[in-house]
């Protein structure tokens, strides 16, 4: 765009006409003139000089209306707006168990797995708002929206342990608690990363998914655990003596694709390495596709520049009759 002076009404400078026949009628009017050679050489002087301002009042004030632009100005970007992000923790026994490592040489659960992909997202955007929610047998908001990712990492600590699971899966109720803490008011990229390892006992995830689609807000599922599965802890407290035998749960990557293809969302395997810099790849290119929208260059309006010159010439024209009226009596 260049930098050359346009109008956002450029109609209104048709105005400019009035002006003509009224300077027209003050210089050629025999009646103005035989007046003006009538009065004091001094008075005609204020009396030119009042016309003149007055003039320059009117055309000021259509220009002013037309709605005047030049120069370029950088929008600002609101990066700090781009993307807001809500950790919805699944919480269930079967997140305790310690199938979480994909090499297969530590006792990583799937909770601690999930958890410290997240945290490294958090860590590695520090200009992103992040939320937590968490579900035990019902979805709770924990953590608002905030910017203050020192607190959502201090929240993300105390729920690696045991004693925050509950006892069946709904990922219904916790998809429910994240998309209940965005805010229309506030524009943005709505984002779930939803970790769990996608077995739902209760609930049905499909109606949750139903209305983030409706409502533009993407699940981004980070799946733990494995296909072979392993027994839930606590599942059999007599095991085989007493005839009951362990609940073994594998994680459902069919029902975690699902949820990212409805909504816009991206799977995330949480047994790859590079997990979270996927994850963190992906809700930076959610950043910077609504910052690039900011840096847009546009015209700066000038109107009030016009404005205030035509309210100074106003000014002037009145100020140059002071004592006219005195000086001629």
């Amino acid at each position: 765009m260049n930098n050359g002076l346009f109008f956002d009404n450029p109609w209104i400078l048709l105005g400019m006409v009035i002006i003509i026949p009224l300077v027209l009628s003050d210089l050629l009017s025999p009646l103005r003139r035989r007046l003006r050679v009538k009065l004091p050489k001094p008075i005609r002087k204020k009396l030119f000089a009042s016309r003149l301002f007055f003039y320059l009042f009117l055309a000021f004030l259509i220009v002013a209306t037309a709605g005047p632009r030049w120069g370029e100005k950088q929008a600002k970007s609101e990066y700090r707006r781009a993307v807001d992000a809500v950790i919805a923790i699944d919480v269930s026994k079967s997140m305790l168990i310690n199938d979480g490592d994909p090499s297969g040489t530590s006792e990583t659960t799937r909770l601690k797995q999930g958890l410290t992909i997240v945290r490294e997202a958090v860590n590695a955007l520090p200009g992103m708002r992040f939320a937590v929610a968490l579900s035990r047998n019902r979805g709770i908001l924990a953590v608002p929206l905030t910017w203050d990712n020192s607190a959502v990492l201090a929240f993300l600590d105390t729920v690696d342990g045991s004693s925050l699971t509950g006892r069946g899966t709904n990922l219904e109720a916790l998809l429910d608690a994240g998309a209940e803490a965005f805010q229309s008011a506030m524009p943005s990229n709505k984002v779930i990363l939803l970790v769990s390892d996608g077995e739902a006992l209760s609930g049905s995830i499909k109606n949750a998914l139903a209305y983030c689609a409706q409502n533009n807000i993407a699940v981004t599922p980070i799946l733990t655990g494995s296909e072979e599965g392993a027994p839930v802890p606590g599942s059999a407290s007599g095991g085989a003596a007493n005839g009951t035998e362990n609940i073994i749960s594998r994680r459902d990557a069919a029902a975690m694709r699902m949820a990212a293809g409805q909504t816009g969302g991206i799977f995330i395997d949480g047994n790859r390495e590079d997990a979270a810099n996927v994850l963190i790849s992906h809700l930076r290119s959610l950043a910077s596709e609504t910052e690039s929208q900011g840096s847009n260059k546009s015209t700066k309006e000038r109107w009030l520049v016009f404005l205030v010159l035509a309210i100074a010439a106003y000014g002037l024209s009145k100020m140059c009759l002071l004592n006219v009226g005195g000086k001629n009596g």
